[in-house]
């Protein structure tokens, strides 16, 4: 698998990643980061207006405790344009700067998160209870009983798991942060079905894994591959590296047609319950792979029509036909 191209190869806005981690490695230059994003707050500084509140330098070196003057003026040099931006009131942050204080404040808190809980309802597979851990920023939902959603592909017992920030969990049950880190989940799907990165809005890449014996008995994951779904899609950003691995049949739910097709069901695919989905996938969906070219056709029932959607070993749409039902 390709590495990320973290590379001072790139470009962004004058500013190799490589270049970006060696100017936010300083602890002055996150406290100058920290200060100004606590003087304009979220409040009056938002990303639809280039208004702001700003803190002139005497005052922002005060705010950050450093003495020297001149050593200050160095630091936030080195923050400029980038991260700060100097007006003629004072400085402020940019649009980067923000991003980062945002990171800092999604993550803040995690060692001491401690959302070890049951849930209250119970797993779609099975019917058993389903308790919640969180761990390295990753939302985990496991079944007591089964072997869970994955298989292989995810910690044991797993039916869903994903990267959470801290910050969502500090006033959710856990069966509201189930709920909500499906929806971000799907969210992160249909923006990679249409080549944009949700993390950095960089350029998606395809690939597909097929397992050639599957089979699944009595409930339990396939022996071969080690999962319950016979064909997995990876979808990577070309940029910074986010990427989701999951079955074939999610992504092809994202599709703008699909979408249309499921809500003329009733079914929302963009904000659905953890249960509808599941659910759908057993019975409303069928997954073929065949060869010369090579081709994932995903076969979804409505009540009076039935929609085929093909695909190719990059993910994208081939083939699009909705039938009447038989």
């Amino acid at each position: 698998m390709a590495e990320p191209r973290l590379t001072p190869a790139i470009d962004l806005d004058g500013i190799s990643p490589d270049e970006a981690f060696t100017i936010l490695g300083n602890e002055i230059r996150l406290d100058i980061i920290r200060v100004l994003w606590h003087t304009d707050a979220a409040h009056k500084y938002d990303d639809v207006s280039d208004t702001a509140e700003t803190i002139s330098f005497s005052e922002l070196r005060r705010r950050v405790d450093v003495d020297d003057n001149g050593k200050f003026n160095y630091h936030l040099s080195q923050l400029a344009p980038h991260f700060v931006r100097q007006t003629d009131d004072g400085y402020r942050l940019s649009s980067a700067g923000k991003q980062i204080a945002r990171t800092v404040i999604a993550v803040s808190g995690a060692e001491e998160l401690d959302f070890s809980a049951d849930l209250e309802q119970d797993c779609p597979l099975c019917d058993a209870p389903m308790t919640a851990t969180y761990e390295d920023q990753w939302l985990r939902i496991s079944c007591t009983e089964c072997d869970g959603m994955f298989g292989d592909k995810a910690p044991r017992d797993s039916v869903f798991f994903s990267n959470y920030p801290a910050a969502g969990l500090t006033d959710r049950t856990p069966d509201e942060a189930l709920a909500t880190g499906f929806y971000r989940c799907m969210l992160d799907i249909a923006s990679m079905m249409r080549d944009v990165c949700r993390e950095c809005a960089g350029s998606i890449s395809a690939s597909v894994s097929v397992c050639e014996t599957h089979r699944v008995r009595e409930g339990k994951p396939c022996s071969h591959c080690g999962t319950r779904f016979p064909v997995w899609a990876e979808q990577r950003c070309d940029t910074c590296g986010f990427a989701k691995n999951l079955p074939v049949e999610p992504f092809v739910m994202s599709l703008t047609p699909v979408i249309a097709f499921l809500d003329d069901q009733g079914f929302d695919v963009l904000a659905p319950s953890f249960d509808e989905v599941i659910d759908l996938l057993r019975t409303r969906f069928e997954t073929a792979v065949t060869e010369d070219p090579f081709r994932i056709t995903v076969t979804i029932e409505g009540e009076a029509t039935t929609l085929t959607v093909s695909v190719d070993d990059s993910m994208n749409v081939v083939g699009l036909d909705e039938q009447p039902s038989v």
